[in-house]
């Protein structure tokens, strides 16, 4: 795809638009900006967001203005569904007449475009994110992103997946990001590693940024904190360490990661707690995040502990079995947006997946990213038992809950029927039979619900399995050779 132009007179100056005296490329965006708002009332904010809320303006003239997303998947579906809608609003908006067509298409944002400057200076490189300053004073590019771009990418609340494990700290990050004026002071998120409090503190920074670019935010690591502050310690005296401080101070908002690590240094720790007193004092958020409950931390003192769990201390539980699944619905419609659209996962894969003892979201993104890989690189499909086997050496194997997919196998077994008689409709007392054991055994060596339970046996009704439940109970009371077989198959499953 092309760069982004305008029209060009022969001097090689941008032409201005006719009507609106501005540059197409720039009369565009005014435009798209009064669209955009229309979109979002118009198609609902969540449809917005996750759809036409992608789309920039990748190309414009006199006559048609090109609209980019991110992925060929986004383009087809704007183009599928909300083109007409689209191209209704900008006529609506657009001040050129007649009004310019739109497009969709796909592709990444192009470069940034040199800017002559007006004193006769080098060219600079006009809204290039991650731009560096040379040791000659001219501004190149940086090799890579901030990473606070990368994370404003990828760590959002939109893609944050929702549990009850968690809902307590996407309710806190909502209000933060739409609230300036503090409620809890300081806000202390806590949680086993891979858990998200990363992707929630990332999430934070890019929503308050986009909801007020004025608002000052400073997010950092504990590693960064304790490097910057030990370095203005030792090289630069007093003023390095007013620098540090106002960088920490003179903010509106203070994020700091991994807060424990700063724990174990005395020092570090101590200016971490007048920062804390400093931001609290002044009516300034300050959230942290750490893998434990503040009166864990081992060598952090009991007056920091004090200040920490002075304000709010939310904690970020492990995933469940449903949020889990769901963990896995994102992963692969992320993928699919990323141009792999035929990307599937049967449902029996995905149970096997999500059934996972104690496996936080990072290790199950991670299995995922194992299981997809192996399939685009070696052509396999995608199955329970290619999935089986792809994991069978890693550690997320370890601890596998038993799920009622695996009860139906090994009753299946048991019994030699098929496992299609387990959903099926045949009442047949050599399939009946077997199917209220296997809902028998789901409801006493696993959590899932009755309805749940029900729901994966061919949707069947909760009170089906209730009298299962019932049944089965009463014959391994009466009959000793049938307790005696169930015995074994409760053996199997636990062994």
């Amino acid at each position: 795809m092309g760069r982004v132009s305008d029209p060009v007179n022969g001097s090689g100056e941008t032409v201005p638009d006719l009507y609106t005296g501005e540059p197409p490329i720039q009369s565009a965006h005014n435009t798209w900006k009064a669209v955009d708002e229309d979109l979002a009332r118009a198609l609902g904010r969540n449809v917005h967001r996750a759809w036409t809320g992608q789309l920039f303006i990748q190309t414009a003239d006199a006559h048609q203005v090109t609209l980019s997303a991110p992925s060929a998947f986004v383009a087809n579906k704007i183009n599928k569904h909300y083109i007409d809608t689209i191209a209704r609003l900008w006529a609506k908006h657009d001040q050129v007449d007649p009004p310019r067509t739109v497009s969709i298409v796909s592709g990444p944002r192009q470069a940034a475009r040199r800017a002559p400057r007006l004193d006769g200076e080098r060219p600079s490189l006009v809204g290039v994110p991650g731009s560096r300053q040379t040791g000659s004073g001219r501004t190149a590019p940086s090799l890579l992103p901030p990473v606070s771009d990368v994370a404003r990418k990828r760590f959002t609340l939109d893609n944050f997946v929702v549990g009850p494990s968690n809902e307590l700290a996407f309710a806190v990050a909502r209000q933060v990001i739409n609230n300036p004026v503090p409620q809890y002071n300081p806000i202390m998120l806590h949680g086993v590693n891979g858990m998200g409090k990363t992707h929630i503190l990332h999430a934070i920074e890019a929503g308050v940024k986009d909801r007020d670019p004025d608002r000052r935010v400073r997010f950092v690591s504990a590693e960064d904190f304790v490097a910057q502050f030990v370095a203005s310690v030792r090289g630069s005296g007093r003023e390095g360490m007013s620098a540090f401080k106002a960088s920490l101070r003179d903010v509106d908002l203070l994020i700091i990661d991994d807060v424990h690590f700063i724990a174990d240094k005395s020092a570090s720790q101590e200016e971490l707690l007048h920062t804390i007193i400093s931001l609290v004092g002044a009516g300034r958020q300050i959230l942290i995040a750490s893998d434990r409950h503040p009166d864990t931390i081992e060598k952090a003192s009991d007056r920091l502990k004090s200040y920490l769990s002075s304000g709010l201390v939310c904690k970020i539980g492990p995933a469940d079995y449903d949020l889990r699944l769901r963990i896995l619905d994102r992963l692969i419609a992320r993928r699919r947006e990323q141009g792999h659209e035929t990307l599937a996962i049967p449902q029996p894969a995905r149970d096997h997946l999500a059934a996972r003892m104690n496996v936080t979201p990072r290790d199950l993104e991670g299995a995922f990213n194992q299981i997809v890989a192996q399939s685009q690189f070696l052509g396999t499909p995608i199955t329970l038992e290619t999935v089986q086997e792809t994991l069978s050496d890693s550690r997320y194997m370890t601890g596998q809950r038993l799920t009622v997919d695996r009860i139906q196998r090994t009753v299946c077994e048991a019994f030699s029927i098929s496992l299609t008689d387990m959903s099926s409709k045949r009442r047949a007392r050599a399939v009946a039979r077997p199917r209220q054991v296997a809902m028998y055994l789901s409801k006493k060596l696993t959590k899932r619900s009755l309805p749940d339970i029900g729901r994966r046996f061919g949707g069947r009704d909760h009170t089906t399995v209730m009298h299962a439940v019932k049944r089965i109970t009463q014959l391994r009371g009466d009959d000793v050779t049938f307790d005696a077989q169930i015995r074994a198959i409760e053996e199997t499953l636990k062994g």
